[in-house]
């Protein structure tokens, strides 16, 4: 008979294809490279980064606007991956830079990245960051408060130069109970001038009045994790509708900057309702993968291009241009981690199984605790019988997880496994809670080169002044 937690070959293994993996014997190869030869070389747990599918979805964002004819801008959001290989690959493919702090800004320099390719974000932004943007002829500084333009207005003085704006407009959404992927959008968020606001009109009134200050565009951005065109259709006129406001005014903002937020169909980020379904009762659902990685994109492209056509003719004005700020659905899916099992434990009659394995959501990365990760047993093709895995990192608390009651196959103590769509937010967010930070390796053609080295015990300590080797 088999325990209650054993599940037999009703349920699917995921699609390897939809992360262009392919199988060897029993084993997974990547871009023609074996990641459990890369797993023994350079130890687990190691960041695995697809140069090809990185380039691949670059290109598949810039085409999925240029098929609407869009003048569109591609500006990579630097804090979803800062790993400088990675950047270097996305920067050499004509992409620009989104920045929201000092180290952001100084990393696009170092890159090579003229400020006309660089946009400043952000909800606190230094004197000194707007002054290095001014300094730089930034190709945006979105502002999002009255504050922030005085304070940008007087740089100008004091540098005497002239730099280029955008208004960041918060469209106020409706809010929806569970779904909080665009709650940075709704009217309870913080970030940027509502419509009908005193704040805008002020904003309006010293843009007016400062000639130093090149109003050029209007940004928006609705939050993170966006699986559908709803909020654009929401938003978008909302926007345009502050936009016939200001012309009347006499501005002519020539940029439409509609920030970034959008997913990948499979990753799944949680909202409330799933995440009180996994954590309370164990139950989640696998992304629904009907759709292709760009079908988002080219919605969202189709949407900007008829609203902005219709609005160019209606008002007279030149098509406007587009800047695009993608974060997780540009890298997300050219990366994965690899992770190798210790201990298996079986607890109680119904048979529930654990597979403790070298890393988490304390140990490693949050995220694990807020998306659903498709995760693989790397070094077994063979489906045979599937079970139900809760899988746990390696810190004495629950809370250190990989995923939940997965169906995958029989798991043993050696086994490596295959984390996908870590590209976005985890090296960021990692942390080296009991131990250092994983090591990242870049694959191309069937070649692995090592782009980060593993943390040592050294590096952990090496800022304390007191401590004495």
């Amino acid at each position: 008979m088999e325990d209650e937690d054993t599940v037999k070959r009703t349920p699917l293994l995921p699609n390897i294809e939809n992360w262009n993996l392919e199988h060897q014997g029993e084993e997974l190869y990547w871009n023609g490279c074996n990641v459990i030869h890369l797993a023994k070389k350079y130890g687990t747990p190691l960041y695995v980064v697809n140069k090809h599918l990185l380039e691949e979805s670059l290109q598949g964002m810039v085409d999925a606007f240029r098929a609407e004819d869009l003048d569109a801008h591609i500006f990579f959001s630097f804090k979803t991956n800062p790993v400088p290989e990675v950047l270097k690959t996305i920067v050499k493919l004509g992409a620009g830079a989104e920045v929201i702090s000092e180290f952001e800004f100084w990393l696009a320099r170092k890159l090579g990245l003229e400020g006309s390719k660089i946009i400043v974000n952000g909800c606190i932004k230094s004197p000194e960051l707007l002054k290095q943007a001014v300094e730089s002829d930034a190709a945006l500084i979105n502002v999002e408060t009255v504050s922030q333009l005085s304070t940008l207005r007087d740089i100008t003085r004091e540098l005497g130069r002239k730099v280029n704006v955008g208004l960041r407009i918060n469209p106020a959404l409706r809010k929806r109970r569970f779904d909080l992927t665009s709650a940075t959008g709704s009217s309870t968020s913080h970030m940027g001038f509502l419509p009908d606001s005193s704040e805008l009109s002020m904003a309006l009134n010293t843009l007016q009045e400062e000639p130093q200050l090149k109003f050029r565009a209007f940004h928006f951005h609705i939050g993170s994790g966006i699986r559908s065109l709803r909020p654009y259709k929401e938003a978008l006129p909302k926007v345009l509708k502050v936009w016939e406001r200001v012309l009347s005014e006499g501005f002519t903002p020539e940029i439409l900057d509609i920030g970034g937020g959008f997913t990948i169909p499979t990753l799944k980020e949680l909202n409330l309702w799933e995440a009180v379904r996994l954590f309370g009762w164990g139950k989640t659902r696998p992304p629904r993968l009907e759709k292709k990685q760009n079908d988002l994109l080219r919605g969202i492209a189709q949407l900007c291009s008829q609203k902005l056509q219709n609005f160019s003719r209606e008002y007279g004005i030149p098509m406007p241009e587009v800047y695009v700020e993608p974060g997780r659905a540009l890298t997300a899916s050219s990366q994965l981690l690899l992770l190798t099992v210790h201990e298996m434990i079986k607890r109680g009659k119904a048979g529930s199984f654990f597979a403790l394995c070298d890393g988490g959501a304390m140990s490693l990365s949050p995220l694990f605790l807020s998306e659903y990760h498709t995760v693989m047993v790397a070094n077994r093709a063979s489906q045979g019988r599937l079970r139900k895995y809760n899988i746990l990192g390696n810190l004495p608390t629950p809370l250190d997880v990989v995923a939940l009651r997965r169906d995958m196959p029989e798991i043993s103590p050696g086994d490596v496994l295959a984390v996908m769509d870590v590209g976005a937010y985890f090296t960021s967010l990692g942390n080296n809670f009991a131990g250092p930070r994983p090591a990242i390796v870049e694959i191309e053609n069937g070649s692995a080169t090592l782009i980060r080295r593993r943390e040592t015990f050294e590096d952990l300590i090496s800022r304390d002044e007191s401590f004495s080797l």
